[in-house]
C-alpha cells in the first residue's frame, strides 16, 4: 500500500464494507484518510526525507481491473517495537469468497515477521463468522470482547436507591483509589493488551479546568459517580452529556465483588442527570467480561448494536 495513491481507494472501501459499524469517530478517520490521499506528491516528498509515513501507514492492497478491491492496514503499537495491530481487512462485495482476505493476512503477517515483531491483534464482530475463521485458522485467539450499546432517546429515570453501598461526586483525591478499581475490574490478559492509565482516573488541572469552562459557558459536566462502602470504592460511573445531536456516553466499572449488586442503580442515577441536560442518544461501550454491566443497561431500554472480539496471535 502506497498511502499517497491508494489511501482515498481504501476509504472508499472501508466505508463501502463497514457501512454498519462506523460512528462518529470512524467517519472522522475516513475523512482524514482522504485528506492523506489528496496530499499525493507531497506526502511521497515528505516521506522521501524520512517522515517514516510509510510505516505508520503500512499495509497491502488487492488491485484487479485498475481498482483497489481489498485492503489491510498495518499498524505498530505506539512505544513497543514488536507489538502490531491488523485493521481494515475489507473485501470488495464482488470479489468475496476467493481468498482475498485470507492472502492479504498472509502477506500481513509476512511482513510482521520480517520485522521480527512477536504479537499481533486484531478486532472483529462475533456474529463475523467468516472472518473468525480465517482468523481462528491462522492462529488467532479471543482474549475479550466489548460490546456497543445504544439508547436512542434518555426517558425520565428514577434514581434508584443503592443497597449496602453510599453514591457520592469522586473529588480529585480519590483519582488513585479509582485507578486501584479499574485495575480490579478488568483481568491481567487485558490489562497486557490494553494497559490502564491512572490518568484516565484522576480528575486532573485539564479536566477541572474544563468542567469550569463549561459551567461558565452554562454547559454540562461530566456526571462522575463512585460507590463507596467503609474507606473503599467498589464502582464508578461516568457520565458525559453532549450538545445537540451528538450522542451522549456512560462507562461503567464494577470491582469484580460488587457485580450483580450495583449496576442498575448507578445506570439509573448517569441517565437521570443526562436526561436534565440532553435527553438525547446516549451510548456505551463496555466489556464483555462483565455480563451483569451488559444486562443492566438493557434493563433500561439500551440495545446491542456491535460486539467486537480482541484476537491476539504469538509470532
Amino acid at each position: 500500500m502506497d498511502p499517497a495513491r491508494d489511501m482515498g481507494a481504501v476509504a472508499d472501501l472501508i466505508q463501502a464494507a463497514f457501512a454498519d459499524d462506523l460512528d462518529q469517530a470512524g467517519y472522522s478517520m475516513l475523512r482524514e484518510m482522504r485528506n492523506v490521499g489528496r496530499l499525493g506528491a507531497l506526502l511521497w516528498w515528505f516521506d522521501g526525507a524520512g517522515s517514516g509515513l510509510n510505516q505508520m501507514l503500512t499495509g497491502f492492497v488487492w488491485v484487479e481491473d485498475g481498482q483497489v478491491v481489498g485492503n489491510v492496514t498495518l499498524t505498530q503499537t505506539p512505544y513497543v517495537s514488536d507489538r502490531w495491530i491488523i485493521s481494515n481487512v475489507a473485501v470488495a462485495r464482488p470479489y468475496r469468497g476467493r481468498g482475498i482476505a485470507r492472502s492479504l493476512m498472509s502477506a500481513a503477517l509476512d511482513l510482521v515477521r520480517e520485522w521480527r515483531g512477536k504479537v499481533v491483534t486484531l478486532q472483529v464482530r462475533d456474529d463475523n463468522l467468516s472472518a473468525l475463521h480465517i482468523y481462528q485458522t491462522m492462529g488467532f485467539a479471543a482474549l475479550f470482547g466489548t460490546t456497543y450499546l445504544r439508547l436512542d432517546q434518555v426517558t425520565p429515570v428514577s434514581p434508584l436507591p443503592p443497597t449496602g453501598v453510599q453514591l457520592r461526586p469522586l473529588p480529585p483525591a480519590d483519582g488513585d483509589m479509582a485507578y486501584q478499581v479499574g485495575c480490579a475490574a478488568t483481568p491481567r490478559d487485558v490489562q497486557a493488551e490494553q494497559p490502564l492509565r491512572v490518568a484516565d482516573y484522576q480528575l486532573g488541572l485539564d479536566k477541572r479546568l474544563s468542567d469550569w469552562l463549561r459551567k461558565l459557558a452554562g454547559r454540562a459536566t461530566p456526571l462522575r459517580l463512585v460507590a463507596e462502602c467503609g474507606d473503599r470504592l467498589q464502582a464508578i460511573i461516568v457520565a458525559e452529556p453532549t450538545g445537540r445531536g451528538s450522542e451522549s456516553q456512560i462507562k461503567l466499572t464494577v470491582h469484580p465483588q460488587e457485580r450483580g449488586s450495583i449496576e442498575r442503580e448507578m445506570i439509573s442515577h448517569a441517565l437521570h442527570y443526562l436526561y436534565q441536560w440532553t435527553p438525547h442518544a446516549v451510548v456505551a461501550r463496555h466489556p464483555t467480561y462483565h455480563p451483569e454491566g451488559v444486562e443492566g443497561f438493557r434493563s433500561f431500554g439500551f440495545q446491542i448494536e456491535r460486539t467486537l472480539l480482541w484476537m491476539k496471535r504469538e509470532m
